[in-house]
């Protein structure tokens, strides 16, 4: 061969190395892109699956206290779609590796139980003593459930991989045996099956709406509400940035000032929300103090009349609900949410839209029944603790009367709130009360 023919072949072979390498360098991009691409989605339909056996969990548990045909059958419905949107996720994941096939066969069950009740109940028919005790439990092994997703969830947090087959059910003795073997008894019951954070009571019920408390109020300039945004800081107006207008429900004037954004109402010169975007590195007061300053914030700021009923502190936040309250009666469509600095006692972040949203002065409370014809709706498995008036909104923008109970179950301690109409008697709604050490949640 000559040296130029050998310089050609050497060329050649140079060139095809070049090409296999890049080749090879791209399938592996592409192969760990995509393997990238399919964790992500893993992930995503594991979060969607444990965001459903919570709802599924609390609507069980509501379901056990409820005493009413009517919330019964709406919890019924809210299950179905939740164990359908549950099962949709677990469908999108590799369900034989992560050991949760069980979890499959749990959804059917309970998917298939709320929409035979659903029926039942629709149709006029109350439910029996041995359906009540298979809510109770579908309700223990969704807590099961529940609990073997959600570490599933942190073991992802904690960098394991599902396409790497790191992340498993570790509770090996989950079964659904039991939930068939219990079923047993009422096997007449199936036979015509179709196919067998932190908000506080109401948070954002009806939002979507025009805001009572401003409409009829004057407009003021971008320079009334700067002022105004600077005494509510407590800084002089030229610190603060002018960010532009907000078309909102509430269309507001917003304004910058540190890691603090604060929007002004158009209408009335109104407070509408206050954001932090800082930290807090340190916890100096109590809640009861943070309650104390956010009650005094909203007196001198034109919110009187409220009271606080929850609270929870994260990120050394104190975060408060306060309702409207008048005549002992609490309006929780009224709300506002305070958050308080657990460093300095500040208030750092506060939502008001659903006061100025729903505030107004309310004529008809006067109750239709009194508080112990209301207590003997509550279920049996309940022991009332106390109770009191309020107001609540629902999901279709109208309010109800009723006595909100407070009870404790018989069998497990757990605290429920029932809301009882004041007018007719029928149960409205549940909340389950969750305690911490930092604070008391609702769901």
């Amino acid at each position: 061969m000559t040296k130029r023919g050998y310089i050609r072949s050497a060329s050649f072979a140079f060139a095809f190395l070049l090409i296999i390498t890049v080749f090879g360098i791209s399938n592996y991009v592409y192969a760990r892109e995509y393997k990238q691409k399919l964790e992500n989605n893993y992930r995503q339909s594991l979060l969607e699956l444990d965001e459903s056996l919570g709802s599924i969990e609390t609507n069980l548990t509501k379901s056990v206290y409820s005493n009413s045909g009517t919330m019964l059958y709406e919890l019924s419905r809210d299950l179905y779609s939740e164990c359908t949107t549950a099962k949709e996720a677990l469908s999108r994941l590799p369900i034989s590796q992560m050991n949760l096939q069980n979890t499959y066969k749990f959804l059917s069950q309970s998917a298939d139980y709320a929409s035979y009740l659903g029926n039942k109940l629709s149709s006029g028919e109350e439910i029996s003593e041995e359906e009540a005790k298979n809510l109770s439990t579908l309700l223990n092994y969704s807590k099961k459930f529940s609990s073997a997703v959600s570490q599933m969830v942190s073991q992802c947090n904690n960098g394991a991989k599902i396409t790497d087959r790191k992340v498993k059910n570790t509770q090996s003795n989950l079964s659904v045996a039991g939930i068939s073997n219990d079923f047993t008894q009422s096997e007449e019951t199936f036979k015509d099956y179709p196919t067998l954070l932190y908000d506080g009571p109401f948070a954002d019920a009806v939002l979507n709406k025009e805001a009572l408390v401003t409409k009829n109020e004057q407009y003021v300039t971008m320079e009334q509400a700067k002022e105004k945004a600077s005494q509510i800081l407590g800084v002089n107006a030229d610190k603060l940035t002018y960010s532009g207008e907000e078309a909102s429900k509430i269309p507001c004037y917003v304004f910058n000032y540190g890691h603090s954004t604060i929007a002004i109402t158009k209408q009335g010169c109104r407070i509408c929300y206050l954001l932090y975007g800082g930290k807090v590195n340190e916890q100096k007061i109590t809640s009861e103090i943070a309650i104390g300053q956010a009650q005094n914030f909203l007196d001198e700021n034109g919110y009187t009349g409220m009271a606080n009923s929850y609270y929870s502190i994260s990120n050394n936040i104190c975060l408060i609900n306060f309702s409207y309250s008048d005549m002992g009666i609490m309006f929780y469509p009224d709300l506002i949410k305070v958050g308080v600095n657990m460093s300095n006692g500040k208030v750092v972040t506060l939502e008001c839209a659903g006061y100025l949203t729903n505030h107004y002065t309310r004529t008809d409370t006067v109750p239709g029944i009194d508080y112990n014809t209301a207590l003997k709706k509550i279920s049996p498995s309940l022991e009332a603790i106390d109770g009191r008036l309020c107001v609540i909104p629902k999901e279709d923008g109208t309010e109800k009367l009723c006595f909100e109970i407070h009870c404790k179950s018989k069998k497990t301690g757990d605290e429920v709130l029932v809301y009882i109409n004041a007018k007719d008697g029928e149960e409205e709604d549940i909340m389950l009360l969750l305690y911490s050490d930092n604070g008391t949640l609702t769901k």
